[in-house]
């Protein structure tokens, strides 16, 4: 977008079409159908995850995330779309993590998204960005004889890094959530037949708006949001058996908070107090929908073990609309039968698929990826069993745009 100096009349049109859009129960829907405007095709579970990510930074401990897949996946190309309707003095966008790019920065990152293209290690003996996340702030000493100097960075941040990386360093998995690109042949496909149709930009105006979004919400800066009583079945129904959750859970717990920072605006939505805000039940599923796919298969990669033959499943039966045989296995990967079968006995015995048909003599083996646990308990389940909440919760799925109602039996 080229230079322009924004009017006072500009500034006021952009505030008001921002508070129109923060106002619409729609909200997460108009952002996935801006995002397809700049060039989005599918992911928009994740363009979603990235959009709440990079609200939290408002949060005194934001949301940090990987986002992973191979070269040319398009993991960098997904992350820059979601940034551009963010303002640039709300980034910080570093491509080469220098010590004095850290160093000398002092409150340059804080409630900034600090975006790190292909995480690497050139950040010195502390990575900064695992400092910042924990400590809240980064310190340096520099000596320059005679004098020693203190530098500190401040925080809070929220991290988003891509990586091509399968395994990353144990202290970066758990402060991070990870989510993948989709990398299917139907996604490429798709992503092909989008290159020569005939695009339609957003506007500087409608840019301008989504800027103005997020310089809306960096003014709840302060507000305090809290958990009613009934959240706490959700930590009593959670997915406890892996330790990975003690991480997750917390990080679920902020993605619902900037969830109702976002929804605050909405008419009827009061402060709790002055300053203070109450996570509603329409809050925890409108997160859950988001996030809970992602950390179900945060949790399910941990154990990696014939994950990679899970997804090659997941994706050919999806396709096919049919169970896998290991002929499937062996024409995707280009291997032959006998490594295929092995493939498929080593995640099946791994509880990453199952069988499709039963074992009979000479019949062909047929599998289908095998369900995963949830990691918080189903909403609209949830909903039903909780007592001291309205007869009815109200809103819209925020990917399919779908009236969602939930009802209490009385």
């Amino acid at each position: 977008m080229s230079k322009h100096k924004v009017t006072r009349a500009e500034r006021r049109r952009a505030e008001k079409e921002a508070r129109k859009l923060l106002q619409s129960k729609r909200f997460f829907n108009e952002f996935l159908l801006a995002m397809k405007r700049v060039g989005l095709v599918g992911e928009e579970q994740n363009a979603l995850v990235l959009l709440v990510v990079a609200v939290s930074r408002i949060l005194p401990h934001p949301l940090n995330v990987f986002v992973r897949g191979h070269s040319s996946g398009g993991k960098n190309w997904l992350v820059t779309r979601v940034l551009r309707l963010v303002p640039k003095n709300a980034m910080a966008e570093i491509t080469s993590a220098s010590d004095q790019a850290w160093t000398y920065s002092r409150s340059d990152f804080r409630h900034k998204v600090v975006y790190v293209q292909e995480h690497n290690e050139a950040a010195g003996m502390i990575d900064p960005i695992r400092q910042l996340i924990s400590e809240g702030k980064l310190v340096r000493i520099v000596t320059r004889k005679p004098v020693t100097e203190e530098h500190v960075a401040y925080g809070p941040i929220a991290a988003i890094s891509t990586t091509t990386k399968n395994r990353l360093k144990i202290d970066d998995e758990t402060r991070h959530i990870s989510i993948w690109v989709d990398e299917s042949s139907e996604q490429t496909r798709q992503i092909v037949k989008a290159y020569t149709q005939p695009g339609d930009p957003l506007s500087r105006r409608e840019l301008r708006a989504w800027h103005t979004v997020q310089r809306l919400l960096k003014r709840k800066v302060g507000t305090k949001v809290t958990f009613p009583k009934w959240f706490e079945e959700i930590a009593e129904q959670l997915f406890v058996d892996d330790l990975s959750v003690r991480r997750y859970y917390p990080a679920f717990a902020e993605a619902c908070r900037t969830v109702c920072l976002i929804r605050s605006f909405q008419p009827g939505r009061k402060l709790f107090t002055h300053s203070s805000l109450v996570v509603e039940f329409a809050d925890f599923a409108i997160a859950a929908l988001i996030f809970e796919p992602v950390f179900v298969e945060s949790l399910h990669l941990a154990k990696r073990a014939g994950e990679a033959t899970r997804r090659v499943v997941e994706d050919i039966s999806a396709a096919k609309g049919r169970p896998v045989r290991a002929r499937d296995i062996a024409r995707k990967l280009g291997i032959s039968m006998d490594q295929a079968y092995g493939k498929l006995r080593y995640a099946e015995t791994a509880g990453v698929i199952k069988r499709a048909n039963e074992p009979e003599k000479s019949n062909r083996k047929l599998f289908l990826p095998a369900p995963r646990p949830r990691f918080v308990p189903d909403p609209e389940k949830l909903f039903r069993r909780l007592k001291d909440l309205d007869d009815t919760v109200r809103f819209i799925h925020p990917i399919t745009g779908k009236r969602i109602i939930y009802r209490r039996e009385k």
